[in-house]
């Protein structure tokens, strides 16, 4: 089909690097240095090699430069001109060619393809359109094309025109009136796109050629800022924001959505993070002969999902999305034998009546009603808050009553059974080797799994489980078994601020475990209420779907998978960035979530994430810095840095100077 007749457009031409393929290094220059690294001579301690690596990389760019400069009138430049003008250091036993090869070879293991565009040259193809590349670049084309083939971007139809071939540019505009020229084309029928807004946009709109700007390849600001533009170009540098491009990129192309202020943090933040945890699990289970891994709801809805696509065939663990939480196991594992469960029902911060303890435990509303006339206490002061000291002399005293106690071992029981029936079933009984995976802190939910089984009978399993992070009063191993910490130091800013990893970064798509009820002869979850927002609930899909997305793409890609565990260091940095200096745009958009500290999970207790401190809130969080308690109690306010961004100044700064001297505490304590 020919559209000439018309001056329709009969082609449709494409810049290369950043529009059709990108590499896996933020900044072209970042090559150098790892190459810089692949060429050191052997010997050299590790220090050396990245000294060497970043000389290396300096005389790449200057030899450029001189090239160019020599190069006049001459608007281009070949790969062989940069080399000529390359000084090999003398510790290099090598030739330019080989210098050559090399350089050539780590384009081409460093290059893939962005899906978005390939998938729309392929639509154009098959429409009949004729599809041409054209580069500023100094690799020719007989040895761009092959890249571009093995990459799917280019088919043998296709052309490619590249600068260092013809000697002029895209920068000055006469490649394209080159590419006009030996297509036959008028200006008319010819649609180019790019990223470069000079060269690809002004340039070709300057020959009369309708222009198309993509921006996708290009890295965002943010990701431009996790790169920085000094030299040298570490790896660790370069690596984080290049692999936020290349999960947002191949994102793009999975996912259905409009950009969102958050996207950011869970391509460049939240998903690497989630990646290199659940890696990290399933790489530990594996070496330590564990067969059966129970992701437990909610937190880890997301990580078993990714699980699920990270996982290899034959890799031999089993993968269980497992139901239940803090309440579904307390008021099981309520014993007259084990005070241990005592624990979560005083907390710090958290309403503590006796209504609100007895309800934590699980009690209905009759057998309340029933303990309190037992106890012989008035409705004021069966709702009245109690102190610490006198929340657990009222523990003591349930406990310690004949008629209270044996009412809550009844009323528990039968809860006991059901969650017991629910755990048989989804094999917790069998012999095999199982651990739990979770998001951590207190292994509270461990301890009351612990105990359920214990009162079960079945004392020889002891619970294990992964966890992201522990909090520096976590459980032993005596009380709640054997936990294995991705981030090994107790008390890190991860467990301290739980609060926004729990909501931000591992939201589920259902409602809290409450319990379990019998259907027939199975045990079955029962859910609470939905307390999200439709835009919560939105955020979760999103961030569910990127991170099974990414999941996909490291499972296909081992070089990816190596590099994540390469710079666990560099991914769990940038998280405690966000953890503890958000930018203003992260914490305004988190602002609108809703939070609940109170295990009952009610609508009552729900709270924003942060919001612009008040008076008091200052106050209120320099008296609990000045306390001797371990960490900040919720909600004041909920995320206290987020809170931070929101507010003026003259709030930020003494609260800064607050957070400094707690950090400082919390370091020496670790």
């Amino acid at each position: 089909m020919s559209f000439s007749d018309n001056l329709r457009p009969v082609a449709y031409s494409f810049d290369v690097f950043d529009t059709c393929i990108t590499r896996t290094c933020a900044h072209p220059r970042d090559l150098f240095y790892e190459l810089g690294l692949r060429l050191a001579p052997a010997g050299l301690t590790d220090k050396e090699k990245l000294k060497f690596a970043a000389r290396f990389q300096s005389l790449r760019i200057r030899a450029e430069k001189r090239a160019y400069r020599h190069a006049q009138p001459r608007q281009a430049v070949t790969i062989d001109e940069i080399y000529a003008h390359f000084p090999i250091p003398h510790s290099l036993a090598t030739q330019t060619q080989d210098l050559i090869r090399a350089e050539i070879d780590l384009e081409r293991d460093s290059i893939y393809p962005i899906p978005a565009v390939v998938s729309h040259i392929e639509n154009l193809r098959r429409m009949g359109h004729r599809i041409i590349f054209i580069s500023d670049m100094y690799l020719p084309s007989a040895l761009l094309a092959p890249i571009l083939k093995e990459r799917g971007v280019m088919k043998e139809e296709d052309a490619l025109y590249v600068s260092c071939d013809v000697g002029v540019t895209k920068h000055y505009g006469q490649l394209f009136q080159h590419v006009l020229k030996a297509e036959g084309l008028d200006a008319s029928q010819l649609i180019h796109s790019g990223d470069n807004l000079h060269a690809d946009i002004r340039m070709a709109t300057r020959a009369s050629i309708k222009a198309s700007h993509f921006r996708g390849g290009m890295l965002t600001a943010r990701e431009a800022s996790m790169a920085g533009h000094q030299l040298p170009r570490h790896r660790a540098r370069s690596f984080l924001p290049a692999l936020t491009r290349r999960l947002r990129l191949f994102g793009a192309a999975q996912l259905d959505h409009k950009d969102d202020p958050l996207d950011h943090a869970i391509q460049g933040i939240i998903v690497p993070l989630l990646l290199a945890y659940v890696m990290w699990v399933l790489d530990h289970a594996k070496r330590n002969g564990i067969h059966r891994l129970y992701f437990v709801a909610r937190d880890a809805e997301v990580m078993f999902r990714m699980a699920q696509a990270l996982q290899s065939e034959g890799n031999g663990i089993e993968l269980h999305y497992f139901y239940g939480s803090r309440r579904a196991w307390l008021s099981p594992s309520i014993s007259q034998d084990n005070a241990d469960w005592q624990r979560l029902l005083v907390i710090p911060g958290q309403a503590s009546s006796r209504h609100d303890i007895t309800a934590r435990m699980g009690l209905d509303n009759g057998t309340q009603e029933t303990i309190r006339k037992l106890l012989s206490c008035n409705a004021t002061e069966w709702s009245k808050h109690l102190s610490h000291d006198q929340a657990r002399r009222f523990l003591d005293e349930l406990m310690g009553d004949t008629s209270t106690s044996e009412l809550i071992v009844s009323s528990v029981t039968r809860k006991r059974e059901i969650a017991l029936s629910y755990f048989k079933q989804e094999g917790l009984f069998e012999d095999v080797s199982w651990a739990l995976v979770d998001a951590g802190w207190s292994l509270n939910s461990q301890a009351a799994l612990k105990r359920i089984m214990d009162i079960g009978g079945a004392s020889h399993y002891a619970p294990q489980g992964y966890y992201l992070a522990l909090a520096r009063d976590h459980l032993d191993e005596a009380q709640a078994g054997v936990a294995y910490p991705f981030i090994s130091k107790a008390g890190s800013i991860f467990s301290r601020r739980r609060v926004v990893i729990e909501h931000c970064f591992l939201p589920s798509t259902h409602a809290t475990t409450r319990g379990y009820r019998m259907e027939g002869n199975r045990s079955i979850p029962v859910f609470g209420p939905e307390l999200r927002s439709e835009a919560e609930l939105a955020y979760v899909t999103r961030l569910h779907e990127a991170a099974v997305s990414a999941a996909r793409l490291v499972s296909a890609n081992p070089k990816i998978a190596a590099a994540l565990t390469e710079h666990v260091g560099e991914i769990l940095s940038t998280a405690e960035g966000l953890l503890r200096h958000p930018h203003k745009s992260d914490a305004r958009a988190m602002a609108t979530f809703g939070t609940v500290a109170d295990m009952r999970h009610e609508k009552s207790f729900v709270k924003p994430l942060c919001r612009p401190l008040r008076p008091n809130d200052v106050w209120t969080v320099i008296s609990m810095a000045l306390s001797k308690r371990k960490s900040f109690e919720s909600p004041s306010f909920m995320w206290l840095e987020g809170s931070m961004a929101l507010s003026p100044w003259h709030v930020r700064i003494p609260l800064e100077f607050v957070l400094f001297v707690d950090s400082l505490r919390n370091r020496f304590k670790g």
